[in-house]
């Protein structure tokens, strides 16, 4: 069964992109606009390999983090099926936040600051980072549910007009 997108293609997410955020987020129990918040904060493009100043890279949409490479050769993913193809960032984003969300006591803030700044050595700077970048993805996260609330509300509305 496929999951029903809630919004529809922006920006450069094309209507594939959505459904597959839709699909990540069944699969791995994470809130489907949450990624899109972490999509349209880390806003990488496909191809994109970003090097960090300790020298991993940041890949793709998602902006996927190298050090996860080695989990994810588990299951035969390499770098540029991180960096490349858009589905599969997206379900590499949905794993690590549902991860990050287990570890870190079912809390979805937290989560999302262990995706940008790793789940240990939270000292006050990188917890400070961390803290920013988290704010930033909830605050878009609920631009999101604002948006979906809004024309739902008005399709609903929409379709109990044409039925009378």
């Amino acid at each position: 069964m496929d999951a029903v997108a809630s919004l529809p293609p922006y920006a450069h997410v094309t209507q594939a992109a959505v459904q597959c955020a839709a699909q990540a987020s069944s699969r791995y129990d994470v809130p489907e606009l949450l990624l899109h918040a972490i999509l349209r904060k880390e806003n990488g493009r496909l191809g994109s390999a970003v090097r960090n100043k300790n020298g991993t890279f940041d890949l793709g949409p998602a902006q996927i983090n190298s050090v996860w490479l080695k989990e994810f050769g588990r299951y035969g993913l390499r770098a540029e099926h991180l960096r490349d193809n858009f589905c599969i960032n997206l379900y590499a984003s949905a794993y690590i936040l549902r991860t990050y969300y287990n570890e870190k006591g079912g809390d979805w803030f937290k989560a999302v600051v262990s995706y940008n700044i790793g789940p240990n050595r939270w000292t006050p700077t990188r917890y400070a980072i961390g803290y920013r970048y988290a704010t930033d993805v909830v605050k878009y996260w609920w631009e999101f549910h604002n948006w979906v609330a809004a024309n739902s509300a008005s399709r609903t509305s929409s379709s109990v007009q044409a039925s009378k």
